[in-house]
């Protein structure tokens, strides 16, 4: 799913007052976006998707737990009424309780699950990683350190909470109420660090699909879906650079209204990052071949491109984006034809 819209403004929060909160913070934001059409009938796009976050954390050092949360309200919160647990534009993006254990710590909640690495623009989304891109589900994680190793090991129970779907950021690409949600999915991440600013890693998930839709009652866990992904991680001083190569399964044979069908496509994506000073510029491409046998009303392959530059101006950034894409990845993890192109402009303020 894009996150579509020129302008933006941020509020940051922190902890209540009733678990000894360490801060409270938040932010606004809010998107301005012109596409090609826009410009062709001179409307000059839209302004609009604007949000209020409130960021509630704490951490207590002496006993080892610590609580964070994000909460965003109004369209620019990145998820869909007709598919989230609020029914409305707002909903927690995080909200975990963790315990450190030495070099460990075991989070519980809804946190980030450890499959490979996120895109870095703001707006123009995750592209052809979608789905796979930034995904916060419900359940329980273990992640450590031991030198140059790092790993995760984590059970995820359901995509968000309730019956949702969406998992603010990258939603819409795991059914919908109508069809299934994405559930019971273990996952298991390690990364090396070879050299200073240096990574590589691996991720595996595997996971089933439960039936939401009205040709069973019971809702049973019909389907199934896996995915691997091999990545790359390197700083050069300002320059940094991102690869990963992914591949994804998902079994949809027995559940309600959905095509019957294997879908199974590859992913690739490749980030490449320079800082100069407050500025940083940046370019995220991905793109996803599919692999499924008899793809009907679908492309073969399709691109996407992320350009742009963000401006750290002290409370927070401007960030001026161009995307194109000729296709997307639909609510069933097929690769689909499409034609986005289009300038945003953002503006957040975090406090």
């Amino acid at each position: 799913m894009l996150k579509k819209s020129l302008l933006a403004l941020a509020v940051t929060a922190a902890a209540m007052p009733a678990i000894a909160s360490d801060s409270i913070s938040g932010g606004f934001w809010v998107n301005h976006t012109i596409g090609n059409d826009d410009l062709t009938e001179a409307t000059y796009g839209d302004t609009n998707y604007e949000a209020l976050i409130l960021y509630i954390d704490k951490t207590d050092e002496e006993s080892g737990w610590t609580f964070s949360s994000e909460m965003r309200y109004a369209s620019g919160a990145f998820t869909d009424p007709a598919n989230n647990n609020t029914g409305g534009h707002f909903g927690f993006h995080k909200a975990w309780i963790g315990k450190k254990f030495g070099a460990g710590q075991l989070t519980i909640g809804k946190s980030e699950v450890p499959f490979g690495w996120q895109s870095v623009n703001f707006w123009p989304g995750d592209g052809m990683m979608g789905g796979y891109g930034d995904q916060m589900d419900v359940g329980v994680k273990w992640s450590a350190e031991f030198g140059a190793l790092s790993y995760d090991v984590a059970y995820f129970h359901v995509d968000d909470f309730g019956n949702s779907t969406e998992t603010q950021d990258d939603g819409g690409h795991w059914g919908s109420k109508a069809t299934y949600q994405k559930a019971q999915t273990f996952v298991g991440n390690v990364a090396y660090s070879v050299a200073k600013d240096q990574k590589v890693g691996v991720s595996y998930q595997n996971g089933r699909l439960r039936d939401l839709s009205d040709d069973d009652d019971m809702r049973p866990y019909n389907g199934d879906h896996n995915a691997a992904v091999a990545y790359y991680e390197g700083g050069f001083g300002d320059l940094g650079v991102k690869a990963q190569y992914m591949t994804t399964y998902r079994d949809l044979r027995g559940v309600g209204g959905v095509p019957q069908q294997e879908v199974k496509n590859d992913r690739k994506a490749v980030t490449v990052t320079y800082t100069m000073g407050d500025y940083n510029f940046y370019v995220d491409y991905s793109n996803a071949e599919s692999k499924t046998k008899d793809y009907k009303d679908v492309v073969g392959s399709a691109d996407s491109y992320a350009s742009g530059v963000s401006y750290n101006y002290g409370p927070g950034w401007f960030y001026l984006e161009y995307l194109s894409n000729d296709g997307d990845i639909d609510e069933n993890g097929r690769v689909e034809n499409g034609d986005d192109d289009a300038w945003f402009v953002t503006m957040d303020y975090y406090f």
